[in-house]
């Protein structure tokens, strides 16, 4: 395979950046699919999303198609799964996990043995603790509704879903922890209300039979204490670990699957999966939904595709805008982790009638980036970005946001002129030498359904091309990338009716009569940043009212961004600012985590600015002390457990738990309650 060498645009690199280097010097590592051991078209395999692990694993969630138990499903050799028995008239679409290491050996797998997951709405985030959260929409085997969803998880054991239908197939959500492992520690359905309302659905038709489809969901992530974030679209009620959320503009909402009517949800749940909190929409809109949500340190960036009514208000959490038109927007927020909404942005387009497919945000270098493929247009200053063709075909779009305020900065349009939906950017990274490195699946010129796999080198400034490389041919639905700071992997659809997919600068080759599912790797000559160092313990202890300052230094030294972002998990106990850490309150404590150590109230986060995957964590453990006797007017016996306490005044027992948390020095003697 050839590199390509027809530039769109002469970046001006910065002085402060390092020494370029060329792409051309990008290594193709290893290639692997999934597939159906039969080998036919319609048992298509799909990947959803994935993660890198904090040990540097990969997790990798998707689907894989068969219509019985005696088809095996494959990654490269291996068997990974078996097929799930089926009697309908195209394949069964289950889902699958896998925890791969650096090379693309799996370690675990975790399968669907009934059931089948929705396209496109299976989620992955990693956990400090080495697992991984799921979050996927699931429906019965057609054919099989009077059985119960079965999970079958890393280390073997079945996990059931109580859940059986009797005439139609419905929708339900499904979050889940995984260990590092494999084994699922726990499961919480989001239960969605699917009888068939005619007063709140006017419009419900028998006919459309998915008033199931009520929920879709697209949208995961984690905070570092390992609080889950959830998002999406809901058209009818769903119930959370108790709590039920109700929809609202559904009036027109007709049940069908393809209609996307009601609002966009943020689920806030626990390390635990319990219910925290949630956050909707009020006003009018015609369409909205979250695609992404990306935590950086304590704050929550949303990403969703509204459509508004001209004139007519649309708020979330407080925060409110009027559209003036009634064509689509990109809709950025940006909220504290306690779902408080910081500010709120919509950014209209220009043309009407517009769509985004495969769309993302990734945060890099202190800017956000929106992705993916749309018939679209924006006013960025006095800049008109908008499709060309005269047919609005769908165009690869790489939309550039200031992450403080949500104005938009720049954009690069790539035009096929073709109405295809398959092409897109959909993953980018800053890499050490300031630019940025963004993935894009683009249209193979005369191919009957192929496409090519190009990694752009973009100065962030200018949005202009430095330079760029095809990683492979015969791709198509690029869906997710992530880098380790020295490779990235890129998870796509490859193959089609025998076409022949190639990589760059390998011998690796793939054909099959199915779309598969795809893993590559690839060691580039510009990585991110790998790692946060810090100069002291990752655990440390504080009195309430003193200070401690700690450094923190990314991986390696010389990357052109080395700021941190520093962040608190509580700041009602312990602040940070530039590595200055701050005792407040010593009862106040999370819960969580005083059990992840002893007495530990907070956790403090260095997170990269450049790579926001990048991040350490500090546990703090605040104490409050009292160091002299003459402060307490203490009266009693000794120091033991048991006796009865006078101190200033108020009758306080140990045993009791009625003796305020602190180092007390009684008689000479230190006595700690926590």
């Amino acid at each position: 395979m050839k590199k390509i060498s027809t530039l769109l645009a002469v970046a001006l690199a910065s002085a402060s950046m390092l020494t370029a280097q060329s792409l051309s010097e990008t290594q193709t590592l290893w290639a692997k699919f999934v597939t159906n051991s039969e080998n036919q078209q319609s048992y298509t395999t799909q990947g959803n999303s994935m993660t890198l692990g904090v040990d540097g694993c990969l997790y990798v969630v998707g689907q894989a198609g068969s219509t019985s138990s005696d088809q095996n499903i494959l990654f490269g050799d291996e068997v990974v799964a078996s097929g799930i028995n089926y009697t309908g008239n195209s394949a069964n679409q289950g889902l699958l996990m896998m925890r791969l290491d650096a090379d693309g050996n799996v370690e675990w797998k975790l399968a669907q043995t009934n059931g089948e997951a929705s396209n496109n709405e299976i989620r992955v985030a990693s956990t400090a603790d080495g697992g991984a959260v799921v979050l996927a929409n699931l429906r019965h085997t057609e054919g099989r509704l009077g059985e119960n969803i079965v999970i079958t998880d890393g280390v073997g054991v079945n996990h059931t879903i109580d859940w059986t239908v009797e005439s139609e197939r419905n929708f339900r959500g499904l979050v889940f922890k995984v260990s590092a492992q494999g084994a699922i520690e726990w499961m919480r359905e989001l239960v969605m209300n699917t009888t068939a309302d005619t007063e709140t659905y006017p419009k419900w038709s028998q006919s459309s039979r998915n008033i199931g489809q009520g929920l879709k969901t697209y949208a995961l992530d984690v905070d570092n204490e390992g609080n889950i974030y959830v998002g999406g679209i809901m058209c009818a009620a769903m119930t959370v670990d108790g709590v039920t959320i109700e929809p609202h503009n559904v009036a027109t909402w007709n049940g069908n699957a393809q209609t996307t009517m009601g609002n966009l949800y943020i689920i806030k749940l626990d390390a635990e999966g319990n219910y925290v909190k949630h956050l909707i929409t009020e006003g009018t809109a015609t369409q909205e939904n979250v695609q992404s949500l990306n935590v950086v340190g304590n704050k929550l960036y949303m990403f969703a595709w509204v459509a508004g009514v001209a004139g007519e208000q649309f708020s979330l959490g407080g925060e409110a805008v009027t559209p003036s038109t009634t064509n689509g927007s990109i809709c950025l927020a940006e909220l504290d982790t306690d779902l408080n909404v910081n500010w709120l942005k919509f950014h209209e387009s220009t043309v009407s009638g517009s769509a985004w497919q495969m769309p993302t945000l990734d945060v890099c270098g202190g800017k956000l980036y929106v992705m993916g493929t749309a018939k679209y247009g924006i006013n960025i200053g006095e800049n008109n970005y908008t499709n060309t063709p005269a047919n609005k075909a769908r165009q690869s779009w790489l939309v550039q946001f200031d992450a403080a305020s949500g104005e938009a900065l720049n954009a690069s349009v790539l035009a096929t002129g073709k109405m295809q939906m398959q092409h897109g950017f959909f993953g980018a990274y800053e890499g050490t030498d300031g630019y940025l490195y963004a993935i894009e699946r683009g249209l193979t010129p005369g191919a009957s359904f192929g496409s090519e796999l190009i990694l752009y080198k973009y100065n962030q400034e200018t949005l202009s091309v430095d330079d760029q490389v095809q990683l492979a041919d015969g791709s198509c639905d690029g869906q997710s990338m992530v880098t380790d700071g020295n490779r990235i992997y890129v998870m796509n659809r490859f193959a089609n009716k025998n076409e022949d997919c190639t990589f760059y600068n390998s011998d690796i080759t793939h054909s099959n009569a199915a779309f598969n599912w795809g893993q590559s790797a690839y060691l580039m000559p510009v990585g991110a940043v790998k790692s946060i160092e810090i100069d002291g313990d990752d655990a440390i202890t504080l009195n309430v009212g003193e200070s401690a300052t700690v450094t923190a230094t990314v991986v390696p030294a010389e990357a052109a961004n080395s700021d941190i972002i520093w962040s608190s998990s509580d700041e009602s106990v312990v602040t940070v600012a530039g590595g200055v850490i701050t005792a407040i309150n010593s009862t106040a404590a999370p819960q969580r985590a005083r059990k992840a150590s002893g007495a530990s109230n907070a956790i403090v986060t260095a997170t990269s600015a450049s790579n926001p995957n990048v991040k350490k964590n500090i546990i703090v453990n605040v104490e409050s002390v009292i160091t002299a006797v003459s402060d307490l007017n203490v009266t009693g016996n000794g120091m033991t457990d048991n006796n009865v306490y006078t101190i200033d005044g108020r009758l306080v027992n140990h045993n009791a738990g009625n003796l305020p948390a602190g180092i007390y020095i009684v008689g000479g003697k230190k006595m700690v309650v926590k």
